[in-house]
């Protein structure tokens, strides 16, 4: 039977718009259960932590026992914590929850894993794109619906349990329509290759993100993966507390905070669909990515001051505009940047350290933020961000252009 797409994207655009409803609200939930900055950047960084830890582990498990039933444990135990999230108020509990949730929820990949083994090799781009982009939706939706229910009494706890409610509804998704392709094989060979296909993934897996960053030919690429950890960082500061840091700041409702967020989401998405028509009309002839990167840094500096500086929310979006587009630009460039140099079969290794590089930076962004705004102050981390911005424009004054490696042909 021929392999239906259209459950898998259910199933991200839910798991995502779930997700949404509750978790920008976390941090404001922190807060008013006493937790400092610092705390709730702990909570935060412990959760990228684990699942930079689980995500090697998770994939293994799910080649040995199939990527349904790994995504059903998945769904079930988030469900599970997410009710459990809406009932306590001890901040250990909810440390402990989040430290589960970092380590078994990984839908997104899973469901990532599914198109790539049930869809052919030719259509997986296309399939993958709109992945993403419905997927994204739900960070579109989910905040403004979850900025309104939060104003409820208890609402924080009727966030976690609709959220629970979403992940029961991609359990039965999930159980219906989204089963394994038959073995091939007999039983024993595919037992046999599925054990060593486990052992070897998750010895190399375990030790993939320092073994890329050593492997790194860093005299071609170090100038890009600078520019990736810059980005990432600064992005992820600015973004940690972000939903009780726009409240405290400016004194508005949870709705309003939730509006700003699906702004946001809004305006990363039309950034994305026009990143080619940009590319032509305006970098035809950038081919060293030096001014892409150069005008968009500057863009996301000016941006930033213009977020600290902003004495009103009307003041404080009219900069996140031009900060979203550009940091979205920025990002789709680093990877053209990488790809573009290397030969095609360095790619899945340069890819992999890319996507290190952003975990290890999701890490420590929200320790740095949270110690930051215990420290200085609510907006203090912006001028952190300013920071690294600013840095990123100096390297990018550094990057030159490199011809791609060419493969020899005997």
């Amino acid at each position: 039977m021929k392999f239906n797409p259209t459950w898998v994207y259910v199933v991200s655009f839910v798991d995502l718009f779930a997700v949404s409803l509750s978790i920008p609200l976390l941090s404001t939930h922190l807060r008013a259960l006493g937790a400092s900055h610092i705390v709730i950047g702990f909570f935060s960084s412990l959760y990228a932590g684990t699942q930079l830890i689980s995500g090697p582990i998770i994939g293994s498990w799910s080649d040995q026992k199939g990527r349904q039933a790994i995504l059903l444990i998945s769904l079930t135990i988030s469900a599970i914590s997410y009710i459990f999230l809406g009932i306590v108020k001890s901040l250990w509990v909810i440390l402990i929850i989040r430290a589960g949730l970092g380590t078994f929820k990984h839908i997104q990949v899973l469901a990532r894993t599914i198109v790539a083994d049930r869809v052919l090799l030719e259509e997986q781009s296309k399939i993958s794109g709109r992945l993403t982009a419905l997927s994204s939706a739900g960070f579109i939706v989910g905040p403004a619906i979850g900025g309104h229910l939060a104003e409820l009494e208890h609402g924080f706890s009727y966030l976690c349990y609709c959220t629970a409610l979403l992940f029961a509804v991609n359990i039965g998704t999930t159980y219906f329509f989204l089963y394994d392709p038959p073995e091939t094989g007999s039983p024993d060979e595919t037992k046999t290759s599925l054990k060593k296909k486990q052992y070897l993934s998750m010895r190399e897996q375990m030790l993939c993100i320092v073994r890329h960053l050593v492997n790194v030919d860093w005299i071609i690429y170090g100038d890009v993966f600078a520019l990736k950890f810059l980005m990432a960082v600064s992005n992820a500061i600015f973004t940690s507390n972000y939903f009780a840091n726009v409240q405290e700041t400016y004194n508005i409702s949870p709705r309003w905070a939730g509006y700003t967020i699906s702004f946001q989401g809004l305006i990363a998405s039309l950034a994305g669909l026009l990143a080619g028509w940009i590319d032509q009309k305006f970098y035809k002839n950038d081919l060293s990515f030096q001014q892409r990167n150069l005008h968009g840094f500057i863009i996301i500096t000016i941006s930033y001051v213009g977020l600290f500086t902003a004495p009103t929310l009307h003041l404080f979006m009219l900069s996140i505009i031009p900060l979203t587009a550009a940091s979205s630009l920025v990002r789709i460039v680093g990877m053209d940047m990488v790809l573009k140099r290397c030969s095609p079969t360095q790619r899945g290794s340069l890819v992999g350290t890319s996507n290190s590089i952003s975990n290890i930076a999701r890490f420590v962004a929200p320790l740095l933020a949270g110690l930051m705004g215990d420290l200085y102050g609510t907006r203090s981390a912006t001028l952190l961000c300013i920071l690294l911005s600013s840095l990123g424009i100096i390297v990018s004054l550094m990057v030159r252009q490199y011809k791609p490696i060419q493969l020899k042909v005997d």
